[in-house]
């Protein structure tokens, strides 16, 4: 088995995992809020009988929705962070089918026929990154990252600004996306990046510099999780902000390679594979977006 192929395997089960996490987290949240009194209606004083069941429930949730990093850093080991992050589509599809065989939520035909896209999206980056030369991130121009980043991070300020002059919670919602998404992306980039500083195919830094971005990348996932708790309680819906943050954690990763990464170049290939992942993303919002 080749080395882009074994990320990316650490890719899906990453993502799977974590996205399912969101669903049994989404299934739990409901114990958590029946332990105070007078919450959702209920008579004071009163518990849900199945109340520990349901806490465990998000307690597991939380600890897989926390595994994401740790798949990215055994990913990182074998081939750069795109390969990891652009099997996320996968993941997708699994809280899809979650919500529908355990949450009995209905779905629409354009959902199942977005995940139908989707996977034929990340089947083609799949197959475009297995066609590659073996690389790794430790051929990263690091120099070229930290303007690509920097220039990245004043963009992001910039629109948010944007989008809070706005006052729309529409505009709001797709910048806060975008800007979530790119952020949650700089995790397994800068683990990447640190990881493999100077040598190839490492799980930890030997490096004191590669240490700083590694234990960096903790900061910008946790910055990530953090925002997207404080724009959802600001009245945003989950249908706007979700497709743009996929988005943005798909392909910011690519982008960043092909510049600052010798050796990986953006093909017909590479770009036909994002056009159709992202086309999925959105159609298996549509419904949700027309409700």
């Amino acid at each position: 088995m080749t080395h882009s192929a074994i990320a990316m395997i650490y890719g899906i089960v990453g993502s799977v995992l974590f996205n399912i996490s969101k669903g049994m987290q989404r299934q739990g949240i409901e114990a958590v809020a029946f332990l105070f009194p007078g919450r959702r209606g209920r008579p004071e004083g009163e518990r849900h009988p199945r109340s520990a069941k349901y806490i465990t429930l998000y307690a597991t949730g939380f600890v897989l929705n926390n595994s994401l990093g740790f798949f990215a850093i055994l990913a990182n080991r074998y081939a750069p962070s795109s390969y990891f992050t652009s099997m996320f589509g996968f993941g997708i599809i699994a809280l899809m089918l979650y919500a529908r065989l355990v949450l009995k939520e209905p779905l629409h035909p354009f959902q199942y026929a977005g995940a139908a896209v989707l996977a034929l999206g990340t089947l083609i980056l799949g197959f475009d990154g297995m066609a590659r030369e073996k690389l790794t991130m430790a051929r990263i121009n690091l120099p070229a990252a930290g303007i690509v980043i920097g220039a990245s991070l004043l963009l992001m300020i910039a629109i948010l600004i944007y989008a809070h002059r706005t006052r729309s919670l529409l505009v709001l919602g797709a910048v806060y996306g975008l800007v979530i998404g790119f952020v949650a992306s700089l995790d397994p980039l800068l683990k990447g990046i640190g990881q493999n500083l100077g040598h190839g195919e490492r799980f930890l830094p030997s490096r004191s510099l590669g240490w700083i971005i590694f234990l960096a990348s903790f900061v910008f996932a946790t910055l990530s999780f953090v925002a997207s708790q404080w724009i959802f309680s600001r009245g945003v819906r989950a249908s706007v902000l979700v497709p743009s943050q996929n988005f943005a954690y798909i392909v910011y990763p690519i982008v960043l390679q092909a510049i600052a990464l010798p050796g990986f170049k953006m093909s017909g290939l590479t770009a036909s594979g994002l056009f159709i992942t992202i086309l999925g993303i959105f159609v298996m919002q549509a419904k949700i977006q027309r409700g």
